[in-house]
């Protein structure tokens, strides 16, 4: 199964209507079929801090499917927040120009390329409803491109180290451990929510919990601590393991032992 590519739909919400089954959304929806994502921030749940939300999703993000509108160039949030981070992480972006709207003004917009294409708008110029399902088929055909050249550039990556490996892949009932990277499988997903949580400025505590033996210990062992060094290319982190009540139930006389 081919790795899966994450796209975050970055929108306004007075062109919602773009994201209902019977429109554009609804017409890229068969790309799940190929281990393409969608994600909009109608999938934060009540309860939940819809900023952190979206930013993680930002940082998790392949492509980000940009719909743009006046309203949406004119929105604080979209262009400061979303769009900026975008650049920052330099995400692919794959913007679809719905009306009528200064793009030209947008140096992130104006020097790249965009469906419909020139001065073309969705709305303008495909208003039948066999023209704009002529045009969502580019859209889908084109992102399905996008995605195919992401795996293609991910494979191409020497990230993984070459070495042979001379023991059991499976360590039992033990943890994984930081050395034991390369035969660790399976969490990508929870690896990049951890490391986009981390990448937060605000965030400066961060526990991991789940039932006993359900794979934290592995998670954050295998799968965080040997991606640390990759964070960020200014940032060293460094690290401490220690079990809080391995030296006479004192958690910070175990943490003073293994800072040493």
């Amino acid at each position: 199964m081919p790795d899966t590519i994450i796209v975050f739909v970055s929108y306004s919400h007075q062109d919602a209507s773009y994201l209902e089954r019977d429109s554009l959304l609804g017409f890229l929806k068969g790309l799940e079929s190929d281990n393409i994502e969608f994600w909009t921030d109608k999938s934060i749940r009540p309860g939940e801090r819809w900023d952190d939300e979206i930013n993680t999703n930002i940082q998790n993000a392949d492509i980000a499917l940009v719909l743009v509108s006046q309203v949406y160039l004119d929105s604080y949030y979209c262009q400061t927040v979303e769009i900026q981070n975008f650049l920052a992480k330099k995400t692919h972006i794959f913007p679809i120009v719905l009306s009528p709207c200064d793009w030209h003004r947008r140096e992130w917009l104006s020097s790249r390329q965009f469906l419909p294409g020139g001065e073309q708008t969705l709305e303008e110029h495909f208003q039948d409803e066999g023209s704009r399902k002529r045009l969502f088929l580019k859209i889908r055909e084109s992102l399905r491109e996008r995605a195919e050249s992401i795996r293609q550039e991910r494979s191409s990556r020497p990230d993984v180290p070459q070495m042979k490996w001379d023991r059991t892949p499976y360590p039992g009932l033990f943890a994984f451990k930081p050395e034991e990277e390369l035969i660790f499988f399976g969490r990508n997903k929870e690896i990049k929510e951890l490391l986009a949580l981390l990448k937060n400025p605000s965030k400066r505590f961060l526990a991991t919990i789940g039932a006993s033996g359900s794979g934290k210990s592995s998670l954050v062992a295998a799968g965080l601590i040997p991606k640390l060094g990759k964070i960020s290319r200014d940032k060293t982190w460094s690290w401490v393991s220690f079990t809080p009540g391995e030296l006479n139930d004192d958690p910070f006389l175990a943490l003073a032992v293994s800072s040493q």
